[in-house]
């Protein structure tokens, strides 16, 4: 008699792989039909926080799409380790071509922990100026109307973090186009399903943090984290956690 366990049990893997994507197909409707709900506009001052290292690929032009934003009162904050970092060079030069832009720059020379970025935003914080914070990534491009779609859910005082999916743009190499793929096709449906199973998103994405002063004393700010390395994570479940915040993605 033929040995039928492997068969089955290769059906039963093919079964399960098909189940998670339907509830993947699922949670992605669910998403897009809320995420084109109308939110009431609400603009209230905010500061962006972008810790840097290094040169990224298209990072200029990244850093230039935050300083044409269809918003009213904004501030940009760059944060370096070191004077000698070779993207303060390209932050001088969004200074010269952005004069109207309110953009800082800021030398963070104290290691407070494992994590460098988070430990940068620990000193940049200080020199911020208002109650909101979004921190987010170099390589981030956004539309002019991103800061309009990331404060909008503010206006509900439950919510203390908004986060947002993102897409790769590849490089033309095999390594950037597969991460491409990936990041748009796997990694995000995982992030979707795990909304629906969770009934509600309790992590943030890196792309997007931004968070309330509320939020931020809440968790007792961005200090406790400086030795995680997964720091968007933990920022956003510590404020799911916390009573009466809400964590809200947008799309």
């Amino acid at each position: 008699m033929v040995n039928q366990l492997p068969g089955l049990a290769a059906a039963i893997l093919a079964l399960c792989g098909m189940g998670f994507y339907v509830l993947c197909l699922w949670s992605a409707r669910t998403f897009l039909r809320e995420s084109r709900r109308p939110h009431p506009e609400f603009t209230p001052p905010v500061s962006i926080l972008k810790p840097l290292r290094g040169v990224d690929p298209q990072m200029y032009e990244s850093f230039a799409s935050h300083c044409v934003q269809d918003y009213p009162n904004y501030e940009i904050i760059f944060g370096v380790n070191e004077a000698e970092d070779p993207a303060v060079e390209a932050v001088h030069q969004l200074m010269r071509e952005f004069p109207s832009c309110r953009i800082k720059l800021v030398i963070c020379p104290d290691v407070l922990g494992n994590n460098r970025k988070t430990s940068n935003l620990v000193q940049m914080l200080p020199h911020a100026q208002y109650d909101h914070i979004i921190v987010n990534d170099s390589d981030i491009y956004v539309p002019p109307d991103y800061l309009r779609r990331v404060m909008a859910p503010f206006n509900h005082p439950q919510v203390g973090m908004v986060t947002c999916p993102y897409h790769g743009i590849a490089a033309p190499t095999l390594g950037s186009k597969l991460e491409s793929i990936g990041i748009s096709t796997d990694f995000f449906a995982g992030v979707l399903a795990a909304r629906q199973i969770e009934n509600g998103i309790h992590f943030a994405l890196g792309s997007t943090l931004a968070m309330s002063r509320t939020a931020f004393n809440a968790i007792g700010g961005l200090q406790p984290m400086v030795d995680y390395l997964a720091d968007d994570f933990e920022a956003g479940n510590r404020i799911s956690a916390s009573a009466c915040l809400q964590l809200s993605p947008v799309l």
